[in-house]
């Protein structure tokens, strides 16, 4: 498909989202309505075609976060993104169909027990028939894959439980351990953000001398039950409330790795594959819990 690119508005003037080409990118025919199974039903059909990848960082291209560029680059494209990209997309959106939402920040939960230094993650706030919704349609690592309500109460889906708590100060995302004990994915604060908040992350990642953005290469994409993920020479299968994780020796076993991540968007495997060679001996920065 050839890339069609949207001109910037007029000053003073709102740009208006192509509704149509989105939902047919998302593969999602159903109604839209400000309702929880509407929210539950779109959120899950972007989980599902939209891959989150950083492959235009890792050859030095900044991330465009307006909009337009956002939408050329996962409609017209049809290439994944980070959290900057798809989740402010998406938030506009569900705004435009009825909903109320608020994009909020969020800190990552590293797998070396702490927090990331900086919250530069972001999660949309949804309001749908009475309750308050976590959404979260793109993080590298496994997370929540519907919507997920505020109120505490433990929500199970493909053999994951999850349930919003408080961790230092904050309100939280968690999970629930194979043992039983609950594990932050991450916090996330409560203020409402527009692009000027946010643009900050892109100086840091793509200029920090230990930002694993642009060190290794980083990808995963949901799937029905989970998550497949690669990081760095790591692909790791998270399905049904299991988790496996093969290391990737070969170019051979890298490009098998990436052609099921990049399920639909074999345009993406080879490039991703020359960046895989080219990143990973660098290994700069920390395995990440990054969005």
């Amino acid at each position: 498909m050839t890339a069609r690119l949207h001109h910037p508005t007029a000053a003073g003037t709102r740009w208006e989202l192509p509704t149509a080409e989105y939902l047919r990118r998302l593969g999602y025919s159903g109604p839209v309505e400000p309702g929880a199974d509407c929210l539950r039903a779109l959120c899950e059909a972007h989980l599902l075609a939209v891959p989150y990848e950083m492959l235009d960082a890792l050859e030095g291209r900044r991330p465009c976060l307006e909009l337009p560029g956002v939408f050329d680059k996962l409609v017209y494209r049809r290439c994944g993104s980070t959290c900057l990209e798809a989740t402010p997309l998406f938030g506009r959106f569900l705004r435009d169909v009825g909903f109320r939402v608020r994009l909020v920040a969020a800190q990552a939960w590293r797998v070396n027990g702490r927090w990331a230094p900086r919250w530069d993650h972001l999660l949309l706030l949804v309001e749908a028939e009475g309750a308050e919704w976590v959404v979260d349609v793109s993080f590298l690592m496994l997370t929540v894959l519907r919507p997920l309500r505020t109120g505490g109460e433990p929500q199970e889906h493909s053999g994951w439980t999850h349930r919003v708590g408080e961790v230092d100060g904050h309100r939280a995302v968690l999970r629930r351990m194979p043992g039983g004990d609950w594990v932050p994915v991450y916090r996330f604060a409560e203020r409402a953000l527009e692009i000027d908040d946010y643009a900050w992350i892109v100086d840091y990642h793509m200029d920090a001398d230990d930002s694993p953005l642009t060190g290794s290469l980083l990808c995963s994409r949901v799937v029905p039950g989970g998550k497949l993920i690669v990081m760095r020479d790591n692909f790791v299968r998270a399905e049904d409330g299991r988790e496996s994780v093969d290391f990737l020796a070969t170019a051979a076993e890298a490009e098998k790795a990436f052609a099921e991540v990049f399920q639909d968007h074999g345009h993406l495997v080879e490039k991703a594959l020359g960046l895989w060679e080219k990143t990973r001996r660098s290994h700069r920065g920390p395995l990440p819990g990054i969005g």
